[in-house]
């Protein structure tokens, strides 16, 4: 069984869709409990948030691949995008009009 790093390592470099897919089904619910959590039980955002986390991911792997703590880093990136996810529904609730 390949690790976390390793399996990033393959994407990287390869192009590798299994092992990206291997390493998203091993973090898929972390990070979406983690997102889940921070928006109170918004599922749909939630679900945006996860996939915004993994393509970051995927854009970024060459870089990450020798990261010390991907999960640490899935769960930092996780906390970022839905704290933005909150600021841009408070300012867009806040620029309807009221009646």
């Amino acid at each position: 069984m390949m690790d976390d790093a390793e399996l990033l390592r393959r994407y990287a470099r390869e192009g590798s869709e299994p092992a990206f897919a291997e390493f998203v089904r091993r973090h898929v619910a972390m990070v979406y409990g983690s997102a889940l959590r921070q928006l109170n039980g918004d599922a749909h955002t939630a679900e945006d948030v996860v996939q915004l986390v993994f393509t970051r991911l995927a854009r970024d792997a060459h870089r990450l691949a020798g990261h010390p703590s991907l999960a640490g880093w899935l769960f930092v990136t996780t906390r970022h995008a839905a704290a933005k996810s909150i600021r841009h529904r408070q300012r867009r609730l806040a620029r309807r009009p009221t009646e």
